[in-house]
């Protein structure tokens, strides 16, 4: 017995389809929702930003500090930092406080020169890989 379910009644409207209509809104609705939170969920952490706790350093054995943020201005860790310049050549790669220490720099101006730059690069490998930079000037150190 086969029934019929998009019958004409005697005022020609469909029987069952606004029914029908209203459970496939609902369907589609509360699939949206469901994607829509699976994609906010599945969003990686990635790097934001990164300081430097001395910016401008004199020509000694020093020390320096970097630390990562995430995008939510949580300190990340895992991030990869280099040092490049002034005859520094260092990597490290922040702990779980979102900082690599940099001790005993041994930084070297050229001959003449009483002012130079270190390139810090820091990369993160999230769901895409991030690269942040910041620039530390060098300066000669002044006599004590």
């Amino acid at each position: 017995m086969r029934r019929n379910i998009l019958k004409k009644d005697k005022k020609g409207a469909l029987e069952g389809l606004p029914l029908y209509l209203i459970i496939l809104v609902v369907i589609a609705g509360v699939g949206t929702v469901i994607l829509v939170g699976w994609m906010m969920s599945s969003q990686s952490t990635e790097l934001d930003s990164i300081t430097v706790d001395d910016p401008t350093m004199r020509v000694t054995y020093t020390t320096n500090t970097i630390t990562a943020y995430d995008q939510n201005g949580n300190r990340l860790e895992g991030v990869t930092v280099t040092l490049l310049g002034c005859g520094v050549n260092r990597v490290g790669e922040t702990d779980s406080n979102g900082e690599v220490k940099f001790d005993n720099l041994e930084i070297e101006l050229p001959p003449g020169d009483n002012f130079g730059t270190i390139d810090v690069t820091a990369r993160y490998s999230g769901s895409i890989t991030t690269t942040k930079t910041a620039v530390i000037t060098v300066s000669v150190a002044s006599p004590e």
